[in-house]
């Protein structure tokens, strides 16, 4: 259990360290999508389980079918094309598609500017990330420093007392997560309900079964009617404006 724990330390202060790329440092030649997964997937290695690839090219051709990222020219991807797939990337673990598009729709309430854009997420991320990572390293200390002492005092129970006390902070931290996540959806269907997107899905990872593979066509489906429905508003003022015209 030291090892586990040692372990868990050691991943908080990478992660109460970890910066994403400056947009500066994002490829400034535009890559092809082998090259896009490499970087992407290197860039957030950290933040990844080990044996997972927190993006795929399955993932990326959902969300260019989905408009969540513009088409790429001659199948490659530029610097800002790069920039939301790296906030995709982070935002879909706890957001399914439709909700990230939603709060992409918002994104020039930050700013015009995408560079800003991206570096206003880029410190919105590192900053909530460390700060709770600080925020649960002295709860993990605690933990190591009484299992040390008891373990010294030959307590039989030392490891199991380790074990329940990472189990409620484990409850604490997920407990927190799914109360930061109602008020979340809450808002973003206040904002839905506002803009012009509608509920969308989330099938993001390559199908390898035959019940995989029927989500990935409905994920497929899903992804074509967003993309429909965010263009739904010009085609029918287009269609009134035509309208108009006759009569007139």
């Amino acid at each position: 259990m030291k090892k586990e724990i040692g372990d868990l330390q050691a991943y908080l202060k990478k992660v109460a360290s970890f910066s994403l790329p400056k947009y500066k440092e994002l490829p400034s030649v535009e890559l092809y999508m082998e090259q896009v997964l490499n970087f992407i997937n290197g860039a957030l290695t950290d933040l990844t389980p080990a044996g997972e690839k927190a993006l795929t090219s399955f993932m990326v051709n959902n969300y260019v079918k989905a408009k969540m990222i513009s088409t790429p020219t001659k199948k490659k991807y530029s610097r800002d094309q790069i920039g939301y797939l790296m906030a995709i990337c982070l935002m879909k673990s706890t957001l399914s598609m439709g909700d990230i598009a939603v709060l992409l729709e918002h994104e020039a309430g930050i700013s015009v500017e995408k560079e800003r854009v991206y570096s206003f997420f880029c410190e919105l991320e590192t900053s909530i990330l460390s700060e709770t990572a600080k925020k649960t390293m002295p709860r993990v200390d605690e933990v190591s420093r009484r299992l040390k002492s008891e373990s010294s005092r030959k307590n039989k129970q030392a490891e199991d007392n380790a074990i329940n006390a990472l189990a409620l902070l484990a409850l604490r931290l997920s407990i927190q997560a799914q109360a930061n996540k109602l008020l979340s959806d809450f808002i973003i269907d206040v904002l839905r309900k506002s803009s012009r997107s509608e509920e969308a899905y989330s099938i993001e990872t390559y199908p390898t079964t035959k019940e995989a593979k029927h989500e990935a066509a409905l994920g497929k489906v899903e992804a074509k009617r967003l993309a429909e429905a965010k263009q739904a508003p010009k085609s029918n003022k287009k269609e009134k404006k035509s309208k108009k015209e006759k009569k007139a």
